[in-house]
């Protein structure tokens, strides 16, 4: 089976390092020099202090006529609107499987009607060291679940066991897309604003009470159904996750345009539809907002 990836940031570099020894995947990179350096010195996955390089094909996006089975796309919502522009000539038995955090990329794919679409999420931690070499930094699990059409060849990818890379399905996708999302609403912008690892969210007490204050907020603007749930979902991943840099903070350090308006913009957008003030999440847009222009 042939797997295209489309973005050569931390989820396409990690996702490539794990499917390649399984099936013949190409790495679609926005630019020339990292697909140069990807075919010249291979990738490299590094995981609790070992290394290993794997030997993947990689074009820059654009470059050469895509012919996938199953096509991953990872790159930031910000950056969707123009690969989607530039996808037309994906065979059309291909099927097209979304790694976007926040919920504002549903509206752009309106517009593809006629093609099978799987939304994704994944809970793996990964850091991009360079641009040939990807540190998992938390093994978790990339969930999938149908959007339209049918899964076509990607049901294959949930047949195969991977060894520190399992993939599970859900049928209900709009609850996959709202947990992954309430879990970055309240993490990363928290995280991106204080400067802080996501440990240090439970560790001081204080910042705890603006993770339960700006939770509240985002509970109602979404209807959460099961409040309690959710929160706890937060902090499991909080735990989980206490030694790394959301990307959200990440983002930031590196002088990269952050998501902050596919995940709290979006909140924000549910709550005005429901006639419900967000003054906390604003507030914390707006920083952020503010942050990426004085990076």
């Amino acid at each position: 089976m042939k797997v295209g990836i489309i973005g050569g940031g931390a989820i396409g570099l990690l996702t490539a390092a794990y499917l390649q020894p399984h099936y013949e995947v190409t790495i679609y990179t926005r630019r020339r020099e990292q697909a140069d350096l990807l075919n010249k010195q291979k990738l490299r996955l590094c995981k609790q202090g070992k290394e290993q390089t794997i030997s993947v094909h990689a074009v820059p996006f654009g470059q050469e006529e895509i012919k996938a089975d199953v096509l991953f796309i990872t790159v930031k919502q910000y950056d969707l609107a123009h690969v989607l522009a530039r996808l037309k000539d994906v065979p059309f038995a291909a099927t097209l499987v979304f790694l976007q955090n926040g919920m504002g990329h549903l509206r752009l794919l309106t517009e593809w009607e006629e093609r099978n679409i799987v939304l994704g999420v994944v809970e793996h931690g990964a850091l991009k060291r360079d641009d040939r070499t990807v540190e998992h930094t938390g093994v978790g699990k990339m969930t999938l679940s149908l959007f339209q059409g049918r899964l076509g060849q990607a049901e294959q990818l949930l047949n195969r066991d991977i060894f520190d890379f399992p993939m599970e399905y859900t049928e209900d996708w709009h609850t996959m897309l709202t947990n992954k999302l309430v879990v970055n609403a309240v993490i990363n912008p928290l995280t991106a604003v204080l400067r802080v690892r996501n440990g240090e969210l439970l560790r001081v007490h204080e910042y705890k009470e603006m993770m339960e204050l700006l939770f509240a907020e985002v509970r109602e603007a979404l209807a959460l159904l099961d409040g309690e749930a959710a929160w706890q979902r937060i902090v499991s991943i909080c735990a989980k996750t206490a030694h790394n840099r959301s990307s959200m903070l990440s983002d930031l350090e590196r002088g990269r345009k952050t998501e902050i308006e596919a995940i709290l913009g979006y909140v924000i957008g549910a709550g005005k539809e429901r006639g419900i003030s967000t003054p906390l999440c604003q507030f914390l847009f707006y920083a952020v907002k503010g942050m990426e222009q004085n990076e």
